[in-house]
């Protein structure tokens, strides 16, 4: 019998490993002035665009809170 919470920890995972192995970089690309489709354009990290937009969105987000 599989855990109902099995799916959250999955997609948990993912998160983690995506953001350690390509935020920094897009973070940093976001702070120079990089929009996501030249990210995209640019860089064709193995990501998809929906995961970008959220590091981007997520990275806005908390620098408006500082």
């Amino acid at each position: 019998m599989e855990e109902p919470n099995h799916g959250y920890f999955e997609e948990a995972l993912s998160n983690f490993t995506m953001d350690f192995a390509y935020g920094g970089a897009i973070r940093h690309l976001v702070d120079h002035g990089y929009t996501v489709d030249r990210i995209i354009k640019e860089f064709h990290y193995p990501i998809s665009r929906d995961s970008i937009e959220k590091i981007v969105d997520r990275y806005r987000k908390d620098k408006e809170k500082v």
